[in-house]
């Protein structure tokens, strides 16, 4: 990472980016009314939905999709287009691979729950290098690399993957000339059809049924550790290119191509970056901002331009859990076993460094970024971790006076076959084409988190005033969103200081809720001396899933002497515990619930102390993909590779974006 940049032209950045977004964000106080329905700032023509609501719905979707748009999707058997992906999240049944030889479709799948929202993100890197190598009249169609790119070299996708895990990325020269003039000319064709796909998809009727999003794939992975960013953009009014990791190889990079190809070089152009997969980067996506620039400043100024750029993040999908990892150096906080389940690493693995040289998975020493991340080797960083990186964020603050990671959390699923949001764990079909056979989709890969390892991946969700463009990404703006495992669950924490005691029981809990407090995403501040921080948390099962087994509250803070910590609390539910799976049913002995609720007063409460909480949501165990899909089969006919070592059971979850406490002045 660079420990210098053009000041001038952060500022110049920061101050666009800042001032455009903090006046489409908006907020709500601790003495607020409930947020008007009618308070959408339009920024596209359309009409109102009918299903307005003051307090807000709960909608979901994925936010993360690949099509054979992407290089490493249609080179390996995928076939369908974002024009597919959409008709496949809107409930209609699309094919998957394989294909018969007469190119028909023998298998197809469909969603059994339409989803509200979606955006197709293919990878941005390779338009062009597609748009040539697939066009038979292309000067470029027999040049070596296109023969990679085609499936029709013996090195498969390794030419391309290894631009993106440089740290000086170039273009093919046979493929797109000496300046690479010619691959970017030609990724416009597949970033305008990505665009019409988006928009022809887009109700824009006042049922408000379905909500697409243009956007796509920043896919860097230096020193192959995990640096991928999706950019969503709030309309159709995008840059005339996507810009990729090629063109501008860090993050501030990007940033500031978005400000200045967007959000100045556009009129009301509009965009935020999703960074995903941070359990797989090493250290390399979210790295301290003391160490990282040579003066306070400089990184106040860019850890500010980070929290307008990057609100979200995607906290778990097909790649792991993002949320949390036990034993991370220099946090303390009890062993939590829900850190443990679809975590992609694990300290000891045996693995070969860059220089073929044994080494063994351990975590990062302060401050330092490893490699080969994101093919589940490197070193573990506590940055590369949800919880661990918002106490970062603070011990930031302390330092340099912003807090560098004030980040809320979606999640997605990042399929590869256009199945957007294809969670189901007993009839999920993997993630890549090749994937879509049982028996392939169980082999235990030690490259890649591909089958085994892999999961269905999660959904995001919103609150928000209506499922319209402008309403759900000013909800991603305010970080009044969550993310799932899978299941729709829909949980919700606001913070305060004087909740009523039976607010539970309340007809209007959220009009409560946003009356008395501030939602998931905000900042708790004043409170009257002694007093304690109420977090009024709930969530209602997916009906159509396992009933809730309970709610946590997950502190963070930083004590006076500096010390980072974390805290676990059980805050409702925690007696239906006891319970057991059947691994023949996935039947559930247990208790469950299908609503929980409570205010939660903080005990260790120390107004002194820097500190975010959030809300996980933990549904009663449920049979893991790679059990549920073998059980199904009667025994004589399952694959030798359902015996695994797999756990044979999960609990699905929610987890809602976090509150922030600031001490005063």
């Amino acid at each position: 990472m660079p420990k210098k940049f053009a000041a001038a032209a952060l500022s110049m950045c920061l101050a666009c980016a800042c001032a455009q977004q903090a006046a489409r964000a908006g907020g709500m106080g601790a003495d607020a009314e409930p947020p008007d329905a009618s308070l959408v700032s339009y920024t596209e023509d359309r009409e109102a939905c009918i299903d307005r609501s003051a307090s807000r719905n709960a909608y979901f979707g994925d936010l993360h999709i690949h099509t054979a748009y992407s290089y490493d999707a249609r080179p390996l058997g995928t076939r369908t287009t974002p024009a597919d992906a959409y008709r496949f999240a809107r409930g209609e049944a699309i094919p998957i691979p394989p294909y018969a030889e007469d190119g028909s479709a023998l298998m197809t799948q469909q969603l059994e729950r339409p989803l509200d929202f979606a955006a197709v993100t293919d990878h941005s890197e390779f338009f062009g290098e597609m748009t040539l190598c697939f066009d038979e009249q292309s000067p470029a169609h027999h040049a070596g690399a296109c023969k990679f790119l085609r499936g029709e070299g013996g090195e498969g996708l390794s030419p391309f993957i290894r631009i993106v895990i440089s740290e000086n990325p170039q273009r093919a020269t046979d493929i797109c000339g000496g300046d690479g003039s010619d691959c970017l000319e030609a990724s416009i064709s597949l970033w305008q059809a990505t665009q019409d796909m988006a928009e022809e998809a887009y109700d824009r009727t006042s049922a408000c049924r379905f909500t697409t999003f243009v956007g796509y794939e920043y896919t860097g992975t230096p020193r192959s550790n995990n640096y991928h960013r999706n950019v969503i953009f709030r309309n159709g009014r995008v840059p005339e290119r996507a810009i990729s990791y090629i063109e501008s190889p860090t993050d501030i990079d990007l940033w500031q191509q978005l400000t200045e190809q967007c959000l100045e070089g556009v009129e009301g152009c509009d965009a935020l970056a999703i960074p995903h997969n941070s359990n797989l980067s090493s250290g390399a996506m979210f790295p301290s901002y003391i160490s990282r620039f040579e003066s306070s400043g400089a990184a106040r100024e860019v850890a500010k331009l980070r929290n307008a750029m990057e609100p979200v993040m995607e906290v778990f999908q097909h790649k792991g859990n993002s949320e949390c990892f036990n034993g991370l150096p220099n946090i303390l906080g009890a062993e939590d076993e829900l850190c443990e389940q679809e975590q992609a690493r694990r300290v000891g693995r045996e693995a070969l460094s860059f220089n073929g040289e044994p080494t063994v998975v351990r975590f990062c020493e302060e401050g330092e970024i490893g490699s080969r991340g994101f093919a589940r080797f490197g070193c573990i960083s506590r940055n590369d971790f949800f919880r661990s990186v918002l106490l970062t964020g603070l011990q930031d603050q302390a330092v340099i006076g912003v807090n560098s990671y004030k980040m809320g959390v979606i999640a997605s699923t990042d399929g590869h076959i256009s199945t957007a949001g294809g969670t189901d764990e007993q009839h999920w079909h993997g993630h890549l084409a090749p994937e879509t056979d049982l028996e392939t989709r169980l082999s235990d890969r030690q490259s890649s988190p591909f089958g085994l390892s892999a999961n269905p991946g999660g959904l995001a969700g919103v609150w928000a005033v209506e499922n319209s463009r402008d309403a759900i990404f000013e909800s991603l703006r305010r970080k009044e969103v969550f993310g799932t495992t899978g299941t729709r669950i829909q949980p919700r924490l606001f913070a305060g200081w004087s909740f009523a005691d039976n607010a539970c029981a309340l007809d209007g809990k959220a009009a409560h809720g946003y009356a008395r407090g501030v939602p998931m995403g905000g900042e708790l501040s004043g409170g009257l001396a002694g007093a304690a921080p109420q977090l009024f948390a709930s969530a209602i099962q997916d009906p159509r899933a396992a009933q809730l087994q309970k709610l946590q509250v997950i502190k963070g803070w930083v004590g006076r002497d500096g010390q980072a910590r974390y805290k676990v609390f059980d805050v409702a539910g925690q007696e239906n515990s006891a319970g057991e799976v059947d691994l023949r049913t996935g039947a559930w002995s247990g208790a469950g619930s299908a609503e929980l609720c409570a205010v939660f007063e903080d005990p260790e409460f120390d107004p002194a102390e820097a500190s975010y909480y959030y809300l996980r949501a933990v549904e009663v165990p449920t049979l893991r993909w790679s059990w549920a899909q073998c059980v199904a089969l009667p025994p004589g006919e399952r694959p030798d590779a359902c015996d695994n070592d797999a756990p044979k059971t999960i609990q699905e979850m929610a987890w809602t974006s976090p509150v922030w406490y600031l001490p005063p002045d």
